[in-house]
């Protein structure tokens, strides 16, 4: 029997669960819970083998509930069910440590299944979410691109970020106008960036260069500004990596948080 408890501030929602769940064999709500004090008084007598959670039930939102559940109570099998005026991301709640994901487009069926597998230590993902996974994993791929850049490459990528031209990075660094071209159209391959503009927008979106900084703009007849150190690009690369790296990890099946 998988013992079930239903936390939602929708009293006519919690019903409407509780007769459906009910109704399925091997499975048994033993509590709902409409409030935060409701759910913990709840989770002090009865241990369930999934929690059944709108993210609403908080006026926060869902992400620091579920960190604060997680916090008291770190094997807690925890399932989210969006209502339709949350406004919680999905791989956020993964983050805070949510196994699974209902939006209001998933039917019974859906709910069912989702309880079993996060039962069993599972990790329930839609077709829905997993479309909404693929996308930050290639973004969290595509933000670590940088960590694997060659010195120089990141030199190359740190002057163009800050709009000098080729011809003005060879003289600078005292390289040949090919060399540099050929660091640059690696530097763009690896990063898998189609233009200038890509890479503008991403040395911004990651926090490569300061646009508040004066000394960052190009001047006609200037050296230019130098690139960031080596200690600042591995500051970035550490970043980066330890954010995807524990993010995958959060979202490994089973995987006790």
């Amino acid at each position: 029997m998988v013992k079930v408890v239903l936390a939602d501030p929708r009293q006519l929602m919690c019903e409407g669960l509780q007769r459906a769940l009910d109704e399925r064999a091997g499975i048994k709500v033993v509590a709902v819970a409409r409030t935060r004090a409701e759910l913990m008084a709840a989770l002090d007598i009865v241990a369930p083998d999934v929690l059944l959670l709108n993210p609403r039930l908080e006026p926060q939102g869902g992400t620091p509930l579920i960190r604060d559940l997680r916090k008291l109570r770190p094997y807690l099998p925890l399932l989210t069910l969006a209502s339709d005026a949350s406004s919680d991301d999905p791989v956020a709640l993964l983050r805070a440590g949510a196994k699974g994901y209902l939006s209001k487009n998933n039917d019974t069926e859906d709910l069912i299944r989702a309880i079993l597998k996060v039962a069993e230590g599972g990790l329930f993902v839609s077709s829905e979410l997993s479309e909404s996974l693929a996308e930050e994993l290639c973004l969290g791929l595509r933000t670590n691109s940088f960590a694997r850049l060659s010195p120089r490459e990141a030199e190359v990528f740190s002057f163009l970020a800050q709009g000098h031209t080729v011809s003005h990075i060879a003289q600078v660094l005292q390289l040949s106008v090919k060399t540099v071209s050929t660091h640059k159209s690696r530097m763009m391959e690896r990063m898998g960036l189609g233009s200038l503009s890509e890479l503008i927008q991403y040395a911004i979106t990651n926090d490569l260069i300061d646009l508040n900084d004066p000394s960052n703009a190009p001047r006609t007849g200037d050296a230019g500004p130098a690139p960031r150190s080596l200690d600042a690009r591995r500051s970035d690369q550490d970043r980066t990596m330890v954010a995807r790296d524990e993010w995958l990890e959060s979202l490994l099946p089973g995987r006790r948080s």
